[in-house]
């Protein structure tokens, strides 16, 4: 039956699911496991899911991309088993005869999993602002992080990334992406040499052609990376090639000009 938004929740482990119609669960990580989730998994057709543990949620992204033709919706996006769009807090105040909305823009709302919490990534209300913003052009990302290193509270995306990663990986990412598109050079350096906010998650919902559109940028380069990075021993370093997309979608959106819509998002705890 046709569904004109689906969202697939990567998931690695057992954790509820959110019960609806536009959610739709897929299984990563389960060629190097023995646990079976029972639903759609990276490792089915055309897949890069071996790579899991270094590319994270990229399994889940590349399977999506090789199988658009099989998902009957008009918009597709991503998010994680404990990371969901929500609405933003809007606090209403009333004084006379005005009425004040003030609506809360911090990027993520912390909550504890209950039955009422899961509920609000799946409310009717949330879908129709989605679709709504969808049906405008707009692709949907995550309220923007400043990137904060310790006390230094406007630290750039490039000086986050070093801080916080290993820094050759950093010059490795932008020798690959000038590579296959050398008109981002000087963007490349502008943006990320300047940005103290980024979209964060690798969560996005956009039209079926801007989704391609965008794996069909990203993947070039990630897969340039391969061959270049040394994959670091340490379990939290080896997700490279997750952290890295997760800067380079920010790269993308900005240089394409594509009008975005930023919603919170509910982590649970």
């Amino acid at each position: 039956m046709s569904q004109d938004l689906t969202i697939f929740s990567v998931f690695h482990k057992e954790y509820p699911v959110p019960q609806c119609d536009f959610i739709k669960p897929i299984q990563v990580g389960r060629k190097s496991s023995t646990l079976e989730l029972g639903f759609t998994s990276d490792d089915e057709g055309d897949n890069i899911a071996d790579k899991n543990d270094t590319h994270s949620e990229l399994t889940a992204l590349y399977w999506i991309w090789k199988n658009m033709d099989k998902i009957d919706s008009n918009w597709i996006g991503l998010c994680h088993y404990r990371r969901y769009f929500i609405l933003p807090e809007i606090h209403i105040k009333k004084k006379l005869l005005q009425t004040k909305t003030v609506v809360d823009s911090r990027d993520v709302y912390p909550k504890e999993l209950n039955h009422g919490t899961l509920n609000q990534v799946c409310s009717n209300e949330l879908k129709t602002v989605l679709i709504e913003a969808l049906k405008e052009g707009n692709v949907i990302i995550p309220i923007p992080s400043s990137t904060s290193i310790e006390l230094i509270y406007n630290a750039s995306i490039k000086n986050h990334y070093v801080y916080y990663h290993i820094k050759e990986d950093w010059y490795l990412m932008r020798d690959a992406v000038i590579k296959f598109y050398p008109d981002l050079k000087d963007k490349f350096d502008t943006f990320f040499d300047s940005e103290t906010k980024m979209h964060n998650y690798n969560m996005f919902i956009a039209d079926k052609n801007t989704f391609r559109s965008y794996c069909e940028w990203l993947f070039p380069i990630i897969f340039e990376l391969e061959k270049k990075i040394k994959i670091s021993e340490y379990p939290y370093q080896k997700r490279v090639f997750g952290f890295l997309s997760e800067r380079l979608i920010n790269l993308y959106l900005s240089y394409n000009n594509i009008k975005t819509k930023a919603l919170p998002v509910v982590f649970f705890t």
